[in-house]
């Protein structure tokens, strides 16, 4: 499992509003369990975007326009 996740959201189509999030391994662990009721392969291999969005859409009651995952540290 990933140690962090940093990514940036886009908010709007123009992109003239965005966020760094950074997700550290306590942080996808709890995303993984929650959203994917604990499908533990996921957390070996990878984390879908859609996933990603879906926890950022419920923390900031604001749908998320574009996701991009910056780096990836293992």
């Amino acid at each position: 499992m990933p140690e962090r996740i940093d990514i940036t959201v886009f908010w709007t189509d123009e992109c003239d509003r965005m966020s760094y999030i950074s997700f550290y391994h306590a942080d996808i662990e709890d995303m993984v369990f929650e959203y994917w009721r604990g499908k533990q392969a996921l957390l070996f291999t990878f984390i879908p975007i859609e996933l990603i969005k879906e926890w950022i859409w419920d923390q900031y009651c604001l749908e998320p326009h574009e996701v991009v995952v910056d780096v990836i540290k293992y």
